[in-house]
């Protein structure tokens, strides 16, 4: 998911260690001694120190300098990286084990603890060894997460409200009023210039390099060598900026890098955000492609007439709510709702996410509001726009999960401090300038483009620079090439910045899915699947087939083919590799 809550929350102040901060350590402190786990009960340290968390996973606080080059007022202080492992299936004495592989989820400020939470078991299947692999050469992998600087559980964290009580009231009014709209504030630099993409990627360098020193340890059979441990990494979306940053910065450190989701990288430290949408509204053309072919059975948008006459049917259903939302009584559940077009439109920038999953619920809630019925849309509503102003997060994190967003924690404000302090000529635009910078956004999508507008309005108030910025070219030889992927359609980041980036990286390979929606994670597709294990296992870049510039794989279901995500989904005919098989599906399934 590229850039998700940037658009939802507005920064308002930044602590090193805020009330509310202080509150919820106490408490976290107070759960663990009841048998939970909270990451401020571990104490943070330059090697890894791993406690058991979360079921079956481990966690660490890894300590690393704030300032890597030492310039800052910062220079003396630290950040504590919160990082969480799914650890592989042997172990690291194991001939066949093949080392660690980092996971970034995009953002930028996404949660890597999250992802490792949702994720992290089905991504270890899909990269690791599986039935083809013979006389014991596979290799099987740990599977690495961490929150980068300031976000979640890393520590210093960037606070964007106070309490949750300020940031479901902000996210009402978001809600209600749309997506336009700043407040202009001013705070403590602090840990806010030294959360840039360049800061991160180092980071990444020296997560590998502590696993490297405890692995050596381990083994007791060589002398681990600063600066010889190579870097295995799977970035998604935003996380393909910072995988080209790590790999132009540290080139002799890459093993095996997947960059999936491609983005524009010289575009976003420009800070233009301005290349992303041309093929996002070519999802509703997918759709009424998909309804046709789904039939009346499975679309209830179905036109025998054909795909244009149910994109037809879409925008007259569309026009008309504009000016025409309906309300819903209350019952013995719910209160009384009026569901709008603002409503409508989240929807929208869900589904061109995640067409797989989503198309279906679509056509449903298009249906029944050309039938005057709002009730899908606002179960819909309920369901994922409203917050909750529960006053406890932590009891709310231990009531409800690990996997909850309450555990999750709140990266708005980090999501703008990354951004705008990579985005440098951003950082001094006028609100005058970005008023035309918005309408040129706004007018690239009529379905998300008002909500990407919003992306870069907070950094024409934001007052950190960064102390370490990498303006590069993104050019260079890496040990090993990297892999670039992309969906036909994808809506925030479109396949020709394979193009544009492949170029920059000597034999770089691409693997093309011949699917819609944003990363791998959208589609399921047992060949793009066995192109990234083939990928990891031995490095070989996926071949294409005769006559193709490249490989392209198809994906093995459609929209509106009966997959949905409460039922099994049958493994393909001719298909033996169950495990991978339902592997992609949950990564479908949980890819947020």
């Amino acid at each position: 998911m590229v850039f998700k809550k940037l658009a939802q929350l507005t920064a308002a102040s930044l602590a090193w260690s805020s009330p509310e901060q202080q509150r919820l350590q106490l408490e976290n402190t107070k759960a663990a001694d009841n048998g939970y786990f909270h990451w401020a009960a571990i104490k943070p340290s330059t090697s890894f120190k791993w406690h058991d968390c979360f079921g079956d996973f481990k966690c660490a606080r890894l300590q690393v300098p704030m300032d890597w080059q030492g310039h800052s007022d910062e220079a003396n202080k630290t950040v504590e990286l919160a990082v969480i492992k799914v650890e592989a299936t042997v172990s690291v004495t194991d001939p066949t084990y093949g080392g660690a592989v980092i996971l970034n989820p995009g953002g930028p400020g996404g949660s890597g603890i999250g992802q490792v939470l949702r994720a992290g078991k089905n991504v270890r299947t899909l990269l690791s060894a599986g039935p083809e692999s013979s006389n014991g050469v596979g290799k099987h992998f740990d599977v690495y997460g961490f929150d980068p600087r300031g976000v979640n559980n890393t520590t210093p964290t960037i606070i964007c409200q106070p309490d949750s009580i300020a940031a479901g009231k902000w996210q009402i009014e978001t809600n209600a009023y749309g997506y336009i709209g700043t407040s202009d504030t001013s705070f403590d630099n602090g840990i806010a210039k030294h959360v840039s993409t360049a800061a991160v990627a180092r980071d990444i360098v020296e997560i590998f390099e502590r696993h490297a020193s405890e692995r050596r340890a381990t083994l007791a059979r060589t002398v681990y060598k600063k600066g010889a441990e190579m870097v295995q990494y799977l970035g998604f979306s935003y996380g393909t900026i910072l995988g080209a940053t790590l790999s132009a910065m540290y080139p002799d450190r890459i093993h095996r890098a997947v960059l999936d989701g491609v983005a524009d990288s010289f575009d976003y430290m420009a800070g233009g955000w301005s290349t992303n949408l041309p093929d996002t509204d070519l999802e509703f053309v997918k759709l009424g492609e998909y309804c046709w072919l789904g039939g009346p059975t499975n679309c209830p948008l179905y036109d025998e007439d054909g795909p244009a006459a149910i994109i037809d049917n879409l925008a007259k259903i569309i026009a008309n709510f504009i000016h025409e939302p309906i309300g819903i009584p209350g019952d013995a559940i719910s209160g009384p709702v009026i569901v709008t077009y603002n409503d409508l439109k989240r929807v929208f920038r869900d589904i061109v996410y995640h067409p797989l999953r989503e198309f279906t619920v679509t056509a449903q809630i298009l249906y029944d509001i050309s039938q005057r019925n709002g009730s899908s849309l606002a179960a819909y509503k309920r369901a994922h726009f409203e917050p909750s102003l529960d006053h406890s997060l932590s009891e709310r994190c231990l009531s409800d999960g690990p996997y909850s967003e309450a555990c999750g924690g709140d990266d708005g404000a980090a999501s703008f401090a990354i951004a705008c302090s990579d985005g440098q000529s951003r950082l001094d635009q006028t609100k005058e300038s970005y008023r035309e910078y918005a309408r040129e956004i706004q007018s690239q999508s009529r379905l998300i483009g008002e909500e990407w507008a919003v992306i870069q309005l907070a950094c024409t108030a934001w007052h950190a620079r960064p102390a370490w910025r990498y303006d590069g070219n993104f050019t260079a030889k890496t040990a090993h090439p990297i892999l670039f992927v992309g969906n036909t359609v994808d809506p925030v980041t479109p396949r020709r910045n394979i193009a544009l980036m492949k170029k920059g990286f000597v034999g770089a390979g691409e693997l093309h899915v011949d699917t819609e929606g944003h990363c791998t994670y959208a589609t399921v597709s047992m060949c793009a699947g066995r192109g990234l294990r083939e990928y990891f296992q031995s490095g070989k870049l996926p071949e294409a087939e005769k006559g193709d510039k490249m490989r392209v794989c198809s994906p093995d279901r459609l929209p509106f083919d009966g997959y949905t995500e409460l039922e099994d989904v049958p493994l393909p005919e001719g298909e033996t590799d169950v495990e991978m098989w339902e592997a992609l599906v949950g990564l479908n399934r949980v890819w947020p």
